[in-house]
């Protein structure tokens, strides 16, 4: 009996260090990081969508370094000697400027040093957020250089290991909404990103960057008000500030909006139910709407370099759509908040 209890203890003693041990080396992330714009200087020197070469491409063109460096803690996923390819994963969910949390890819192309990348790809290599890791260059087809030095990217939200058809055409996002600009890394600003002139933006993309990045540890509030005109009672109803409270009263349609913010300016437009969208208006310089006739679509934009995120809330369904923080009637996934065809009976609105 006496030995029965011995082996009992002994076992009882082992599995308990098994478990312990396995607790022990379990680490718990410190935090996630936001993203960073990946190059000392920022001079872009073409955007997204842009005549010439991007013209259906959601990728941006820059100078200004010789090196790139990691955006955050990452792995090379895939690469390419043909046009120096090199796609750059997060191994964690990072945080974007719109505030949603999710993976990244970041497709880097015209780098000269295949090798290290492909080294890299091969030994599962983690590159910490802040390394120089991707040498500018101006490889193009075949691995040769054919271009003056610099570096297109693409960026994805979320994980995929693939190139597209076209190199030029990866990516589902812009870089601004994307990247934060991190001071002590960027020490240079030339151009964050405007349309050359003579040149042309197709598909509802914005033509200039300038006040669209958002800088890491930039605190300074920015308050947005705003009130919606109500088609039962035939009246402006209370302002709203923020997110605190919404505009609207469910079950009755809202015809028009006015808003504007505590410094800046905020410009928006909508769409008439059964009609159009509207001429955008700027801050409280007029409203935007027509009384009597109730809209199903809204489109807001800031020029104070925070991210705006609105929503609206359908009578006939009686839910909120998610938050949107993008400005094309093209877009009908970010591009503005609303379902063509349903009414629109309250709204939400902030900015961070």
């Amino acid at each position: 009996m006496k030995k029965k209890l011995m082996t009992f203890f002994f076992v009882l003693t082992l599995l308990l260090g098994l478990t312990f041990t396995k607790f022990a080396s379990t680490t718990t992330a410190l935090g996630y990081e936001h993203a960073w714009y990946p190059i000392s200087t920022m001079n872009i020197t073409q955007i997204a969508y842009e005549s010439y070469s991007h013209s259906n491409s959601n990728h941006i063109d820059a100078v200004g370094s010789t090196y790139a460096f990691a955006p955050f803690t990452g792995k090379i996923v895939n690469v390419s000697s043909s046009y120096g390819v090199a796609l750059f994963q997060s191994i964690d969910k990072v945080y974007y400027p719109d505030g949603t949390l999710d993976y990244m890819t970041v497709q880097f192309m015209h780098g000269s040093n295949y090798s290290y990348w492909k080294s890299c790809l091969d030994n599962g290599t983690v590159i910490p957020q802040g390394t120089d890791f991707y040498k500018i260059g101006g490889v193009g087809a075949g691995g040769a250089t054919v271009y003056a030095n610099h570096f297109d990217i693409g960026v994805y939200k979320g994980r995929t290991s693939s190139f597209t058809s076209y190199f030029s055409r990866f990516g589902n996002t812009f870089s601004f909404n994307a990247f934060y600009i991190n001071p002590n890394k960027t020490t240079s600003i030339i151009n964050k990103g405007k349309v050359a002139p003579g040149n042309t933006v197709y598909n509802g993309a914005p033509s200039d960057y300038s006040n669209l990045w958002r800088t890491l540890g930039s605190t300074s509030t920015i308050n947005v008000t705003y009130q919606t005109y109500d088609d039962v009672t035939d009246t402006w109803l209370p302002n709203v500030v923020n997110a605190q409270d919404y505009a609207g009263i469910f079950g009755h349609d809202v015809d028009c909006v006015y808003a504007n913010l505590s410094s800046g300016n905020i410009t928006y437009k909508v769409h008439v139910k059964g009609g159009s969208w509207l001429p955008e208006v700027t801050n409280r310089s007029d409203y935007a709407g027509i009384k009597g006739q109730p809209i199903d679509g809204l489109m807001m934009k800031t020029d104070t370099g925070k991210t705006i995120h609105y929503r609206v809330h359908l009578r006939t369904t009686g839910t909120w759509l998610p938050y949107v923080t993008g400005y094309s009637q093209y877009d009908s996934n970010n591009g503005f908040a609303g379902t063509l065809g349903q009414e629109i009976d309250a709204i939400q609105i902030y900015l961070d």
